[in-house]
């Protein structure tokens, strides 16, 4: 019969490289270890090792075997995560999950308000890309999940949408800053500019009106998060059409925006996979979220 410290011993082996290393691992002794081998490899009936004096080489179907065993072992690990969760959850914990663009910008604000209410739950966040955020909602490991894309229908069902257009931020001292009407492509032909990641939608939205407009996209430097373009505009490497959180912050930081034509649409919702017992706050903070998108420019 096989049993799980069988399982556990070949695991730690593997691991280890060494029986003499997984012994150490388990807090017993080598022939404890050596002895739960042979056992594990007379219940299965497979040579998961070759033996050469005192070392061991794990056999194809020993690595074969160690990948299942492996994935068994974090199944088991997300079960307790999972637990973890729910307990934080009767514990007044609110997990929040969220894309950079709102956790780096309007969430600290809206955090510090949030928890100044009587009995508001401690907030987990975990600023985390869209796509994570929506596979730790697909995992149950959060409440509430701020996204640039939208879920399954098996995974959660949204609660909130947040629809906005995209502005330019330039460095203070930049020719085009004065002003404050909108910035059109044709003004920034052949303008150096900060260019989020090829493949993001933001990116194929403004190459498109540049190109639709015939004016010459010029990337001077490349990101993957807004919250880095708007660091590198105020090092003076270009202009870039950013989120208006990002430009909230960006003006913050002594730098300049203005709206942009033809729009680029910027928009993200709030997604959930059940009310649970953080219901009426999660609600609460969604609402909070909302307020202070709502003090974001129109344009």
């Amino acid at each position: 019969m096989v049993t799980h410290r069988m399982v556990e011993a070949f695991r730690a082996v593997m691991q280890a490289g060494s029986v003499t290393r997984a012994a150490g691992m388990l807090n017993v002794s080598q022939p404890s270890v050596s002895r739960l081998l042979a056992d594990l490899e007379a219940g299965l009936g497979l040579r998961l090792f070759d033996r050469r004096g005192t070392r061991l080489t794990a056999t194809t179907d020993g690595i074969e075997l160690y990948a299942e065993v492996e994935r068994s072992f974090i199944g088991l690990a997300r079960v307790v995560d999972t637990a973890g969760q729910i307990r934080s959850r009767h514990a007044g914990v609110l997990s929040v999950a969220t894309m950079p663009a709102l956790g780096n910008t309007l969430l600290p604000a809206v955090l510090r308000g949030f928890q100044a209410l009587p009995g508001a739950p401690v907030v987990r966040l975990h600023i985390v890309p869209s796509q994570q955020a929506l596979g730790m909602l697909a995992q149950r490991r959060c409440d509430v999940v701020f996204s640039s894309m939208a879920p399954a229908a098996e995974i959660g069902r949204e609660v909130a949408s947040f629809p906005m257009r995209g502005r330019l931020i330039l460095p203070a001292r930049h020719p085009l800053a004065a002003g404050a009407g909108p910035l059109t492509p044709e003004a920034l032909d052949g303008v150096p500019m900060v260019a989020l990641a090829a493949n993001s939608l933001v990116r194929v939205e403004t190459e498109r009106a540049f190109a639709q407009r015939g004016a010459a996209f010029r990337v001077a430097i490349e990101t993957m998060q807004a919250f880095s373009a708007a660091q590198l505009v105020q090092e003076g490497f270009g202009c870039a059409v950013v989120d208006p959180m990002t430009a909230r912050a960006h003006e913050a930081a002594g730098g300049v925006s203005r709206p942009f034509e033809p729009a680029i649409d910027f928009a993200f919702g709030a997604y959930a996979w059940r009310p649970g017992d953080q219901g009426d706050w999660m609600a609460r903070f969604v609402t909070a979220v909302a307020a202070a998108v709502s003090s974001l420019p129109a344009d």
